[in-house]
């Protein structure tokens, strides 16, 4: 009994408690969203143990070239006490979830979210394990010669990014990589952050042009912790945004770049014919930015809504109906910045070739430009040509909308007979209609025709 009510109050309260989480869940408000978000922790942060794991064990044996059997005997010892650590994370982390019955939603949930902050805690740990190590002049760790720039981190930041020389010098033997990959199986909108370990050599120096911290735009500072710093580059704009990860070692260095924009050869030139290269290119990037951040799992979320955005109307340039619904309907969404009326309005008019569009376009002849408006329609006729038009175009959606509107008076016409008809016109495509026909014929209105619904 005590097990089923502790199940029951994890479920209920569940959205609360998350506020308490170490990880980056703590942004989630809905327990449909738990499970996936806890899994992308889990992941993530075995990622960087994996990482943390095989960066020590690169430092010990570059540190220990002079006496390899030494060497050897450290790395034998980190094996085992790894191993020790697996067994004892994978038994502590059921054991804080022992109260919530096994299989739960909430119970996975708990267990993922022990075993993600476990091993960044790990990860951590092993990051401080012979940091001195890492000057060893081939690994590029530290600067030779014992040459750090600063202990402090802005003047540090200040002289790594001055030149290609310094950011090579200062960079990580083995760095931590995110890109943007899409995934397998799914349709090429679809993209997910891959993360794998690369070799600080072959990257092509610069990575980042010259920053002052405090006195350039577009540039961001983090402080993580006393050891941990990110570097938030968005000067390229919200589709090219990059995280550089810097962490204190013997010096300072550079351990992950982030990068959260999409290549072009992932993207496909021809996949929309009425588009240019470039604007196919931003269609693409505008629905997979927008779709990782509509998941709003991930520290870039508004600047991921504001690159589809951005890209919407950019492949809107085309006249393309679908990209321009898209950037009108993300603009008055309040998730991303909202464009000026007569653009709002301009893009609405190159939607209505479509259903959709045609019906969007009706709802901004009753708002306008507007996320809260509440009054009645602004332009009632303008309004109802577009549900017309849309009718006209096969929308079941635009007959039971307009039958509604007749019923109710909406567009400043209420004439339950063309309620009817819409309906009829609606029913043998939609249950929703015929339910609502049947309504209204028990109300004792006569049966009509369906075409004097327009």
């Amino acid at each position: 009994m005590n097990r089923f009510v502790f199940t029951l109050l994890a479920a209920l309260l569940l959205p609360v408690s998350l506020v308490y989480a170490q990880d980056d869940c703590n942004h989630v408000t809905s327990s449909l969203e738990m499970l996936p978000c806890s899994e992308a922790e889990k992941k993530s942060a075995d990622a960087q143990l994996n990482l943390s794991y095989k960066q020590l064990m690169s430092r010990l044996e570059s540190g220990y070239r002079a006496d390899p059997a030494l060497g050897a005997e450290f790395a034998a010892k980190v094996k085992e006490s790894q191993r020790a650590w697996l067994k004892l994370r994978d038994a502590n982390c059921p054991l804080e979830a022992f109260e919530i019955e096994t299989g739960m939603p909430a119970h996975v949930f708990a267990v993922n979210s022990c075993i993600a902050r476990m091993s960044r805690e790990r990860s951590l740990y092993l990051d401080k394990i012979a940091p001195a190590l890492a000057s060893d002049k081939s690994a590029s760790m530290s600067p030779a010669s014992g040459a750090c720039p600063s202990e402090e981190f802005a003047p540090f930041l200040k002289a790594f990014s001055a030149n290609s020389e310094s950011q090579r010098r200062l960079t990580a033997m083995t760095v931590k990589s995110l890109v943007l990959k899409p995934v397998a199986g799914k349709d090429r909108s679809t993209f997910e952050p891959s993360t794998s370990g690369v070799s600080g050599a072959t990257f092509n120096y610069p990575l980042m042009a010259a920053i002052t911290p405090g006195k350039t735009p577009g540039v961001e500072i983090e402080e993580v912790d006393d050891s941990h710093v990110n570097v938030v580059d968005k000067r390229a704009g919200n589709s090219n945004v990059k995280i550089f990860n810097f962490s204190r070692q013997a010096c300072w260095v550079l351990e992950g770049i982030e990068d959260w924009s999409i290549s072009e050869k992932d993207l496909v030139a021809t996949e929309s014919p009425g588009m240019s290269r470039a604007e196919n290119f931003c269609y693409q990037r505008a629905e997979a930015l927008g779709g990782l951040g509509s998941l709003e799992q991930y520290r870039l979320t508004a600047e991921l809504i504001e690159a589809s955005l951005e890209n919407f109307v950019c492949a809107a340039e085309s006249g393309d109906a679908q990209a321009s619904l898209s950037a009108a309907s993300l603009s008055l969404s309040q998730m991303a910045s909202q464009l000026e009326t007569p653009k709002v309005e301009a893009l609405f008019k190159a939607a209505s070739k479509i259903p959709r569009g045609a019906l969007a376009y009706a709802t901004f002849f009753c708002i306008g430009n507007s996320t809260d408006y509440n009054g009645p329609c602004l332009h009632p006729k303008q309004a109802e040509e577009q549900v017309i038009r849309a009718i006209k175009m096969g929308s079941t959606e635009a007959m039971i909308y307009l039958a509604s509107t007749f019923e109710a008076g909406d567009l400043g016409t209420k004439d339950m007979s063309r309620a009817l008809a819409c309906y009829q016109m609606a029913a043998d495509k939609d249950p929703q209609a015929m339910e609502q026909l049947k309504r209204l014929g028990s109300l004792g209105t006569e049966p009509i025709k369906a075409s004097h619904c327009i």
